[in-house]
């Protein structure tokens, strides 16, 4: 798991990426200061300039009233896996925590929150080779959490669609 300041940065870059990417100045250099693009469901985003430059690749959840339902944040690690965050809503049953599946695979152990912030309640994520090997192949990462108040069952599923051409692009903008 990541040190909880980690995690923390990693999310409060997350969501300052979006506004980087927005906001972005020309500068004088042959690399662009910021990069967005997207394939099918996932956004791969570069900001800073030259070996600075930190990229990820994110999936945003946003309901027809503007509410982001979630937001998953993934960065190539050296192990062939991923690391990264993900943010859910509040009003989960925090001590339960959120489980992970692919497909249609039983989901593993319960992964617990680390902190909620303005933004949403923050799960690091790790991935090892293998998981991610097999994300590659999938079509979606569903996640299964509770209610807080009513011990109900909430899910979400994250689409796969464009995670293999994502991770790709990734990879080779950080190297």
């Amino acid at each position: 798991m990541m040190p909880r300041n980690m995690s923390v940065a990693v999310a409060a870059i997350f969501f300052a990426a979006t506004a980087a990417l927005a906001q972005a100045e020309t500068q004088s250099s042959d690399a662009p200061s910021s990069l967005s693009e997207t394939y099918d469901d996932w956004t791969v985003a570069c900001v800073g300039q030259g070996e600075k430059r930190r990229c990820a690749f994110t999936q945003r959840q946003i309901q027809k009233d503007g509410q982001r339902v979630l937001a998953i944040e993934l960065t190539p690690s050296d192990d062939g896996g991923l690391r990264g965050s993900l943010v859910l809503p509040f009003g989960l049953d925090l001590k339960k925590g959120a489980t992970f599946s692919i497909d249609d695979l039983p989901p593993g152990k319960p992964s617990h929150f680390q902190t909620c912030l303005p933004v949403g309640c923050i799960l690091p994520l790790i991935f090892t080779e293998e998981t991610t090997k097999a994300l590659r192949a999938s079509e979606r990462l569903k996640i299964g959490t509770y209610a807080s108040d009513a011990q109900k069952e909430v899910p979400f599923s994250v689409s796969l669609k464009g995670f293999a051409a994502a991770l790709d692009r990734t990879i080779v903008l950080t190297q």
